[in-house]
């Protein structure tokens, strides 16, 4: 991977302040995320703050894959293409953007990824999908699962203005992805590691919740 720039820890800082000032912000299980070497953490979706929680975390530069629209605007790629983000296609299979993933973890980065495709209307978990699963064991790196809670009251979805509030973000142990090579039938490996995911997410969101 290519060197963080400094600029990049400077910033990471001062929104860490920012945030734990305005939004309370607690993270528990830092230590989860490895320290070096390459992980795909699985996350919940409730808001457009998702990925800047994520990448409050840890120290080390995350990368995130974005829906394609979001790229329309050229001041609004660059500042999101310097904080990690990539564009992928949502209506059919993107190999380039799946091949960009794969050599993100092979270069021993971190891939930021959300199994529900898109933000949960009114906080309810949706439906887990198979990427993260399939580029975690195609990869045979860890998958770290985790559970915001908090950030669709502070930026609610189709709201511009953000709002005071309380974030909260369970990181569990990572679940470990026997790498598979791509003439493999993975179906049975998916399933499994899918089901395993599920599981361990509704774990986080039920301490989230109870508290």
């Amino acid at each position: 991977m290519k060197e963080t720039p400094l600029w990049y820890y400077f910033l990471w800082g001062l929104t860490l302040i920012i945030f734990k000032v305005s939004f309370k912000i607690k993270i528990r299980g830092k230590e989860n995320i490895p320290s070096k070497g390459p992980a795909v953490v699985a996350s919940n979706h409730l808001s457009y703050l998702d990925p800047i929680v994520l990448g409050l975390i840890t120290p080390r530069r995350m990368n995130f894959i974005a829906k394609e629209e979001l790229f329309g605007n050229s001041l609004f790629r660059a500042l999101i293409t310097q904080l990690g983000a990539f564009p992928l296609k949502r209506e059919r299979f993107d190999r380039a953007g799946y091949e960009r993933a794969l050599a993100i973890l092979r270069e021993g980065g971190i891939l930021i990824l959300f199994p529900e495709g898109t933000r949960a209307q009114h906080g309810k978990p949706g439906h887990l999908r198979q990427g993260a699963v399939r580029i975690a064991l195609r990869a045979g790196v860890p998958l770290v699962p985790i559970v915001i809670a908090g950030t669709d009251s502070i930026l609610p979805r189709g709201k511009r203005t953000i709002r005071l509030g309380k974030i909260r973000v369970e990181v569990g142990k990572p679940l470990a992805a026997v790498k598979l090579d791509k003439t493999q039938d993975s179906r049975r490996e998916t399933d499994e590691l899918l089901g395993s995911l599920k599981r361990r997410m509704k774990k986080l969101r039920d301490e989230l919740y109870k508290e």
